[in-house]
């Protein structure tokens, strides 16, 4: 009688141990969870504080673990208590973004939002992710709730309204080497898209008293002065950006536009040759030309770029045969007007 109590008692215990097993498996929330099966990661004791647990995704970071990172920031959530949830789901979703698992960035994302509205690096992703998506909108919105909420961290009384966007309102914002360079900069993006050249450049130069090095700024700023037709100031900013970056394609391109715009054909062809073919740096002027309805100049060029290529270049061909059209037609108008 006794060995069969001891047999049940027994048995009772692996019952009762498998159900425990199984209830803290369960426990870890796998909604923002996608690598490999969590069984395998669950080698060491539960960690005890939020700030263990965040150590540990730490350490797997350095390591180039991220299955490993995820599924300890993952359990550092489970404390009631913790001091740093929105600043751990934006590494969870920086971490889903590096691999280009957007629905899943989106959520830990929007949880850092639940946990802390005014999280600033976690509104200005939000922002930048919807105008790479082309919802500049929304993009603007978040922007404008990342400056904001930056203005309540330096304890500023300036607000941004998406509705009353002046130079006046930008210049007061208060900004310090913390601030949303980000924000800034794709407010910037979105002014000048509107059309709105002045407000663009007064946030780039806002971003740039953040960020005084960023190559990407200066280029943003140069082609907003080259859009709204201050060739000279475009020109600065652009040759400073080269000084950074000499071989920079996209700073070459657009100091070409600027010597084009400015008339300085021969200055535009020998910029576009820093970094391109011959037969490519002439296509590049003959087609811009085109762009500025200057059609007849640049028919020369790209008969030049056809020549110059052994092979038969149907891009230089297109446009030429683009130049010519609009020749014909602009002849054509001529005779009706007379």
């Amino acid at each position: 009688m006794k060995l069969k109590s001891l047999v049940v008692f027994v048995v009772v215990l692996l019952i009762g141990g498998c159900a425990s097993s199984q209830k803290s498996e369960k426990s870890f929330d796998s909604q923002l969870y996608d690598g490999k099966p969590v069984e395998t990661l669950m080698m060491t004791d539960p960690p005890k504080t939020e700030k263990e647990a965040i150590e540990r995704g730490d350490a797997a970071i350095r390591d180039n673990n991220q299955d490993l990172a995820l599924f300890e920031y993952i359990r550092s959530l489970e404390f009631k208590e913790g001091k740093f949830k929105d600043k751990t789901l934006y590494t969870i979703g920086r971490i889903h973004q590096s691999r280009n698992n957007y629905p899943l960035a989106e959520k830990a994302y929007f949880l850092a939002l639940k946990a802390n509205p005014d999280n600033v690096a976690v509104l200005q992703q939000i922002g930048s992710n919807f105008s790479k998506q082309g919802d500049t909108k929304q993009g603007a919105i978040y922007f404008i709730r990342a400056i904001n909420a930056d203005q309540l961290r330096l304890q500023s009384r300036e607000k941004l309204e998406r509705k009353e966007l002046n130079q006046e309102r930008i210049q007061a914002l208060k900004s310090d080497e913390q601030s949303p360079v980000l924000a800034y900069m794709g407010l910037g993006i979105i002014s000048d898209l509107d059309g709105k050249h002045e407000d663009a450049q007064t946030f780039f130069k806002k971003a740039l008293n953040i960020k005084p090095d960023s190559l990407r700024l200066l280029l943003n700023i140069g082609y907003s002065y080259y859009m709204s037709g201050d060739f000279e100031e475009a020109k600065r900013s652009t040759l400073a950006a080269l000084e950074r970056s000499p071989g920079n394609p996209k700073a070459i391109n657009n100091l070409a536009l600027i010597y084009l715009a400015q008339g300085d054909t021969l200055k535009a062809l020998n910029t576009f040759k820093r970094h391109m073919k011959d037969y490519e740096a002439l296509n590049n002027v003959g087609y811009f030309l085109i762009l500025q309805g200057k059609a007849e100049e640049a028919v020369s060029y790209l008969q030049q770029a056809i020549d110059k290529k052994p092979s038969y270049y149907p891009l230089a061909n297109e446009n030429l045969e683009r130049a010519l059209a609009e020749i014909k037609m602009n002849a054509t108008e001529k005779k009706k007007t007379r």
